[in-house]
């Protein structure tokens, strides 16, 4: 047998090792190192490429937001690429160059049909896995903002009273003109279609816009164009419209003769009322005066003859006859008539005689023996009646009073309004039918849709500024969403501007009559012949208002185009019927808030000036001098009073249009003073008041508030 020495040698080494375990950790140690390192490194490095990662993602999203947000609703370009630039800047700021060890940083933004697209990309060196042999990993990320439009329903309520007329600074442009661009610039901004009649300069682009919003985007538009008034009333249910009104006007007076004067009518039929028979005793015989002809034979009524001869003449025969006299009036009652007496009645008669007539030849003898006789015709009636027929008639008894016109009584005067109302097609006329003619005839009188307010509050005092905080509850017009009942005070009226006029007169002591320069509140009464005419207020209506409804580029631009001017500045009936129309939960809910629809509700308030209220405007509450339904009776209202009114309703009305969940955007354009500019911006939603010095700025204004209605997203 042979002893392998070497093996047992070996043997004995690990079997006296196994039994010795002092500096044996060194030796696991150093065969742990190797898989420790792989472990830790790789999380850590792992660790730093996903923070690597994170911020690069962040920077690149920061960037993409504020690049679409610089850009706007202009072109990526525009400004020297200044959109692209802050995106950069941006994009620097929250990952710089290096940033945990990391090389090779490329970042870069576009954008492409109204998005902007970032890509970002950086090399991770390794730290501990290079002790495996692994290199630099590469992190890329990628980024995109879009202006995704929501729901939105936008009210213009727009200044267009007669000093947007005028230029606007710094151009021979007027200001209407100005505001007709910006808008129509605003709906293409926000709508992204084209209007034909604006170039891409006159918004301030390179290029007309192209569609992009989604299709399941509702987009709606309102307006409220406002001056003295605001056009409101065919909007409104016919309901809604009283039927009566008191207004500044006038009433005929007709004067009437105190003694009528009669006149009669057509005569009737005569009609039996009863017959007399009166029977005529029998006549003596009487002579004939003229020969009697019978059966063609004639009897000769006086001839000469002798007694014999006389005896043997044959008389004509018996014959009965009827005599028919002529009907004779009789009577007539009243024979005096009076006002009260209404027919005339009048009696006839008639006699009819029926008679039996006899003949015979009678001979008177002469006197003188030696001359003929005479043989005389005799006639006598015999059996005689007179009956009397007694008839009526009647006729009408016409009185009259002569009335003329005398003229004029200005004064306070109530009027049934109802014929403006059509209840078969249940639309509203154009206008109606008044006493206000020539000589008090009728004359149509217009309607173009402009409303009188219904109830106010009447202020205790000349200082209105502390009577509208809180709104008064007795201020029916100022409650946004109250509905009319039957109740009139609940309701709104036509504005009748040819129905109105004011009162100035002063007679002299020879009662001459001329137009004086002081009011009155008194009846004026101008006779037709005084040659004075009473004078009419001042007045205007603007273009009539709009509900919201989605808009064809066509039909935008023709409405903007239309709008007229005139009149003078009430800020508070534009705002309160901008709200009113706008309002989710008041008369137009159904039209505002329809179910399941989430909506974002703006409201674009822009005027060119300061609150210009005259005493004698005939606005949407009257005439303010006349009617004073705003103010104390017992004073006629400054102009100055006016303003102050005006101004804290307006601020009454913001605060409540901002309670209502809608974003107030206030627009100053021209050159609007301070005071008036700080109520404005206390009017809208903090951030959202604008200046508008130029026409450039306002459509940069709109623009901007387009911009701010659509909504900033990241999409990737």
């Amino acid at each position: 047998m042979i002893k392998n020495n070497d093996a047992t040698h070996a043997c004995g080494i690990m079997s006296r090792l196994l039994k010795n375990e002092e500096g044996n950790i060194i030796a696991i140690l150093a065969a742990a190192v190797i898989p420790v390192i792989g472990l830790v490194g790789g999380a850590l490095d792992m660790s730093r490429l996903y923070l690597t990662q994170a911020r690069l993602q962040g920077a690149c999203d920061a960037g993409a937001l504020i690049g679409r947000k610089t850009m706007g609703v202009g072109t990526w370009a525009a400004n020297g690429g200044n959109a692209d630039t802050q995106a950069q800047t941006l994009f620097d700021q929250n990952f710089e160059d290096g940033a945990y060890g990391s090389t090779g940083l490329v970042r870069s933004f576009s954008e492409t049909g109204g998005n902007v697209v970032g890509l970002a990309s950086a090399s991770v060196p390794m730290a501990l896995m290079q002790v495996l042999g692994a290199g630099s990993k590469v992190v890329s990320v990628r980024c995109q903002a879009e202006l995704r439009i929501p729901n939105s329903d936008v009210m213009f309520v727009l200044d267009t009273t007669g000093s947007m007329n005028d230029p606007a600074s710094g151009s021979a442009e007027t200001k209407i003109s100005g505001l007709r661009k910006a808008v129509k610039c605003f709906y293409e901004a926000l709508e992204k279609q084209n209007i034909t009649d604006i170039a891409p300069a006159d918004c301030g682009e390179t290029s007309d816009p192209s569609t992009t919003n989604s299709g399941g985007v509702q987009l709606r538009f309102g307006f409220v164009p406002y001056a003295i008034n605001v056009n409101v009333g065919r909007l409104l249910p016919l309901e809604y419209m009283a039927d009566q009104w008191t207004y500044q006007s006038r009433a005929a007076d007709i004067v009437t003769d105190p003694t009528p004067s009669v006149t009669y009518g057509t005569e009737s039929a005569a009609t039996s009322v009863g017959t007399d028979n009166i029977a005529v005793a029998n006549t003596d015989w009487a002579d004939t005066s003229q020969d009697i002809v019978q059966n063609r034979v004639t009897y000769a009524w006086n001839a000469s003859t002798t007694s014999t001869e006389c005896a043997r003449l044959s008389p004509p025969g018996t014959r009965t006859t009827t005599t028919t006299g002529p009907t004779e009036f009789i009577a007539q009652t009243p024979v005096v008539p009076v006002e009260s007496d209404t027919i005339s009645t009048k009696t006839y008669a008639q006699d009819t005689t029926t008679s039996t007539r006899s003949y015979r030849y009678f001979f008177s003898a002469n006197s003188n023996p030696k001359k003929k006789g005479i043989c005389k015709l005799q006639f006598r009636d015999t059996a005689q009646n007179i009956r009397t027929s007694t008839t009526q008639t009647t006729t009408p008894i016409i009185w009259t009073r002569n009335s003329y016109f005398s003229g004029w009584t200005y004064k306070p005067v109530t009027f049934n309004v109802s014929s403006l109302k059509d209840a078969a097609s249940n639309t509203y006329r154009a206008a109606l039918q008044l006493p206000l003619g020539t000589n008090g005839a009728n004359m149509s009188v217009s309607w173009n849709g402009c409303i009188e307010e219904r109830q106010t509050y009447r202020g205790p005092d000349n200082d209105p500024s502390d009577d509208w905080n809180p709104i008064p509850a007795s201020a029916f017009d100022m409650d946004i969403d109250m509905a009319p009942t039957a109740d009139a005070a609940t309701q709104w009226s036509p504005m009748l501007t040819a129905a109105i006029w004011e009162r100035y007169l002063v007679t002299d002591i020879a009662g001459v009559k001329t137009r004086s320069a002081t009011r009155t509140l008194d009846d004026v009464f101008v006779g037709r012949n005084d040659g004075v005419n009473m004078p009419v207020p001042s007045s205007n209506c603007p273009s009539a208002a709009r509900t919201f409804q989605t808009w064809t580029p066509t039909d935008f631009r023709n409405y903007i185009n239309e709008l007229s001017t005139g009149g003078n500045t009430y800020h508070d009936i534009g705002l309160l019927w901008g709200a009113r129309i706008m309002s989710p939960t008041g008369l137009f809910a159904a039209l505002n808030a329809p179910d399941n629809v989430t909506i974002e509700r703006h409201m674009v308030f822009m005027t060119d000036g300061e609150t210009n209220v005259i005493n004698d405007d005939y606005a949407s509450y009257g005439v303010h001098w006349y009617d004073r339904r705003q103010t104390p009776i017992s004073s006629a209202p400054a102009n100055s009073q006016l303003n102050s009114l005006t101004d804290a309703r307006s601020a009454a009305l913001c605060t409540a249009i901002k309670n209502k969940n809608i974003n107030l955007w206030v627009v100053s354009y021209g050159n609007v003073g301070s005071a008036t500019n700080d109520r404005l911006r206390a009017c809208a939603t903090p951030g959202k008041f604008f200046e508008a010095a130029s026409v450039s700025s306002l459509v940069s204004n709109f623009k901007a508030i387009a911009a701010e209605i659509s909504a900033l997203r990241l999409t990737q």
